[in-house]
């Protein structure tokens, strides 16, 4: 009874099983759901925890103001400190950009399908949520003037675009998002690019002459960081100096900001990873299709999105019972025969190949 009425009727981001958690100490387990890396952090990122936890101030608050990783977060970004801010991961960073620049029956454009906490954090609030549909009959393409006409018609106060999108792997080029930058000037775009390093696409060098972008970055897919809860926000310095009036400092544990550090002091590891996955997942989308597997969603992201028809509803829980956790989008309107597969590396990659194999060939 105490709910607000938005909160009150609000219906969930729905997240994928959590059966995995049940095998967490199974070294057989592949988690390939939410698109996690599949490797552990660096050495060095280990080396750099365990000696804080030696030696650290576990009884103070956190750093409140690391100037030091602003420094080298400035450095692998390109653009000057003043233009980022860390949080305690992206999602944490889309509440404070909602509860920043968002008002009630302010309207919201997403392109779908697309992660979708951040309509379930959006309308909490009671902003109201537009959709522009990729067209499924042509594997999500996107119509760069069928999306000006929609946002023409409905004039909304933000965009949010995943860039690459998850799950279709849709990449928008920095031509085109600055086209639409500047054509909708009155518009706030929040660029959510969790998958950078996977498409070494971004729209970074924007925030330094436009106000009404916010590009938005996580440590939890490439840099192997996931548990920590680390990403930032790029953007103007008015937009960055707003979103400082409402962030929580103290919420950035020290163990994440010394995580965060010290992946970006190893920034080879995490290529060589990237690398790595982004050739895997090229010989994966081969081995799918040389069995006939209807694989889209595969321009970017280390995720491929595929089209099981049929056999949706028994390779998912095939996959589980070998220990192989997927992201299974049949709750998802005009998805119910879509799966998501996070790519790892090649010897793990070439194990769920070898179980989908066997189970389309006994069930040709």
């Amino acid at each position: 009874m105490f709910l607000n009425k938005f909160v009150n009727t609000l219906k969930p981001y729905t997240v994928s099983s959590h059966e995995a958690w049940n095998y967490v100490d199974d070294s057989e387990i592949l988690k390939l759901d939410w698109n996690e890396a599949t490797v552990k952090p660096s050495s060095h990122v280990m080396k750099c925890l365990l000696h804080h936890i030696e030696t650290g101030r576990l009884n103070w608050y956190p750093d409140v103001d690391n100037s030091h990783f602003r420094t080298i977060l400035s450095s692998y970004v390109g653009v000057g400190a003043e233009f980022i801010e860390y949080f305690a991961s992206s999602d944490a960073l889309h509440e404070y950009i909602i509860r920043g620049f968002i008002n009630s029956n302010d309207v919201i454009t997403m392109i779908s399908p697309t992660y979708d906490n951040f309509r379930a954090a959006s309308e909490s609030v009671g902003a109201i949520i537009d959709y522009f549909d990729l067209d499924s009959e042509d594997n999500f393409s996107f119509c760069l003037e069928s999306f000006k006409n929609h946002l023409y018609k409905i004039r909304p106060k933000v965009v949010y675009l995943c860039n690459p999108n998850n799950p279709t792997g849709t990449l928008y080029s920095v031509d085109l998002i600055e086209q639409l930058i500047k054509q909708f000037n009155d518009v706030l775009f929040v660029i959510d690019e969790a998958y950078f390093e996977f498409s070494n696409t971004t729209c970074a060098p924007l925030v330094e002459n436009y106000e009404n972008v916010i590009i938005t970055r996580t440590f939890s897919k490439a840099f192997a960081l996931a548990s920590f809860r680390v990403g930032y926000a790029i953007s103007s310095v008015h937009n960055i100096n707003g979103l400082r009036k409402i962030r929580n400092p103290k919420n950035i544990s020290s163990a994440s900001q010394i995580a965060a550090v010290a992946a970006l002091e190893d920034i080879g590891y995490m290529t060589n990873y990237v690398n790595e996955v982004l050739e895997t997942k090229s010989r994966f989308i081969d081995q799918l299709r040389s069995i006939n597997i209807n694989v889209i969603g595969s321009e970017s992201g280390n995720y491929i999105l595929i089209n099981f028809g049929s056999f949706q509803a028994s390779i998912v829980p095939f996959l589980e019972k070998h220990k192989v956790f997927v992201r299974n989008y049949g709750h998802v309107h005009g998805m119910s025969s879509y799966t998501r597969i996070t790519v790892g590396t090649k010897d793990q990659m070439e194990r769920v190949f070898s179980l989908i194999q066997s189970e389309f060939l006994k069930n040709p």
